[in-house]
């Protein structure tokens, strides 16, 4: 749940209304109208949300969501609020690590986009080996990459544990998730998932995609006009040479869109790759996750091109690239 900011309010357990009534008529009178309106959709946003939902936020270079989840099936509700895409990528980190940790790492992999764009090395001290830690990380898939003012919505589920979310996307070069200051995070967020359970049951799904490094991206299901729940089914995971996973993410496809150019810029390792602003509009998905993994992504389709296409080099001779169209009707 998102946590009430307003400190006027002890925790009250009754109706919006009277919520809203009460921020109005005490102690808050200084605030304008618009803070109240802002403060009351929070209230609002938190006594509504479902058990199962987690809402977050990618504003300016952070996301902004809760400290602390229950376990089970939950869906992540990414609001991209920036002008620029955004996802949200979720591991859970071995004990005793967490954010402060991922400074360090977030360094080293600056230092590799440094060097393959022969630049200087932003954090020279960090060096380039990766940290130990990092080979212990369980990838629990996340948000797909989102275009701006748009909502992603993914589906996972979490074990108790430790996690962090990140995303990075660059801008110039620089990773969102890594931050120079030595008293700043990049956008990265930390998160602790409880023993106690939600209860939620995994989605029903109307489309099916089983992924696979050896046979790519095999969907079932029809592809109509209207909402969609996506079960991603990942039948193998490899490390790839841009030295991530297979995963699945949705993008539309203009009239003026260049396939091979969205391919290209799907591999990090290249300047141009995963560097803001993307070559074109990108509607949510999910991140890798290990062999035997699932989740789910909730779409809108309209009429028009689309494609699934995974954050790998050379997606389409690896079947891990799949255009299909939405027809304006249903045959």
């Amino acid at each position: 749940m998102i946590p009430l900011k307003n400190h006027c309010l002890h925790t009250i357990n009754i109706l919006p209304f009277y919520l809203f009534t009460i921020l109005t008529l005490f102690g808050c009178s200084q605030r304008s109208d618009q803070t109240h309106t802002a403060e009351a959709q929070e209230i609002q946003e938190a006594i509504s949300d479902p058990p199962g939902l987690v809402q977050v936020k990618a504003v300016g270079l952070t996301l902004e969501a809760p400290d602390e989840i229950p376990s089970g099936w939950t869906t992540f509700r990414l609001s991209n609020e920036t002008d620029m895409v955004h996802f949200g990528y979720i591991y859970r980190v071995p004990e005793g690590k967490g954010v402060e940790d991922h400074k360090q790492l977030a360094a080293v992999f600056q230092n590799f986009m440094d060097d393959f764009n022969e630049k200087p090395r932003s954090a020279p001290d960090a060096g380039v080996e990766i940290p130990e830690w990092f080979s212990k990380v369980v990838i629990n898939g996340g948000p797909g990459l989102i275009s701006p003012r748009k909502i992603a919505e993914t589906t996972v589920f979490v074990e108790p544990g430790t996690y962090l979310m990140e995303c990075y996307i660059k801008t110039d070069g620089i990773f969102h998730s890594y931050n120079p200051a030595p008293d700043g995070y990049g956008m990265v967020h930390e998160f602790t998932v409880t023993e106690e359970n939600n209860g939620v049951q995994a989605p029903m799904p109307t489309i099916n995609i089983s992924v696979s490094g050896e046979t790519g991206l095999n969907v079932s299901g029809d592809i109509t006009v209207g909402s969609h729940v996506v079960g991603v089914n990942f039948l193998d995971q490899k490390v790839h040479e841009n030295f991530a996973g297979h995963d699945v993410h949705l993008v539309r496809l203009s009239e003026g869109t260049d396939l091979d150019e969205v391919e290209a810029w799907m591999d990090w390792t290249k300047p141009t790759g995963l560097q803001t602003p993307a070559p074109a509009d990108f509607l949510g998905g999910t991140h890798e996750m290990p062999e035997g993994g699932t989740a789910y992504f909730h779409v809108d389709l309209e009429p028009g091109s689309y494609a699934w296409i995974s954050e790998v080099p050379n997606a389409q001779e690896k079947g891990l690239l799949v255009p299909f169209e939405v027809a304006d009707h249903v045959p």
